[in-house]
């Protein structure tokens, strides 16, 4: 099976060397995602919107999209943002249900994220 690479132009991708999005026949991985300015200075809601957005034109680039999301990784740095980005995962998948896990973390790059969400897509249709 051919691998395809994915940018979304975020010079961080070069700088670290990886890909916004990698497809593997019928399974896309999508990089851990934050939101980027302005969103990026907003509370952890609009920081999560603004994640998944950039997660959803990474899946369009592969010829997914979200509803072929099976799982989700999403890390915080302050647990009581929790009840904010499940709002916003929940608006995102609330049909489609992909498993998913939630860890507190010490700290995100860039230093002003507060979440930070990764997805796996299976393209199943």
């Amino acid at each position: 099976m051919p691998r395809q690479n994915f940018s979304s132009g975020y010079a961080f991708e070069d700088a670290y060397g990886y890909s916004r999005a990698v497809r593997v026949g019928n399974q896309v991985f999508v990089s851990g995602t934050t939101a980027r300015p302005p969103e990026l200075g907003r509370d952890a809601y609009m920081q999560a919107k603004a994640a998944l957005a950039i997660i959803a034109d990474a899946l369009a680039r592969t010829g997914a999209d979200m509803r072929h999301v099976v799982r989700t990784v999403v890390y915080v740095i302050d647990l009581a943002d929790a009840p904010h980005i499940a709002r916003a995962h929940s608006e995102a998948f609330d049909q489609v249900r992909p498993a998913s896990t939630l860890v507190q973390v010490g700290a995100l790059t860039p230093a002003s994220a507060r979440v930070e969400i990764e997805a796996t897509a299976i393209i199943h249709d």
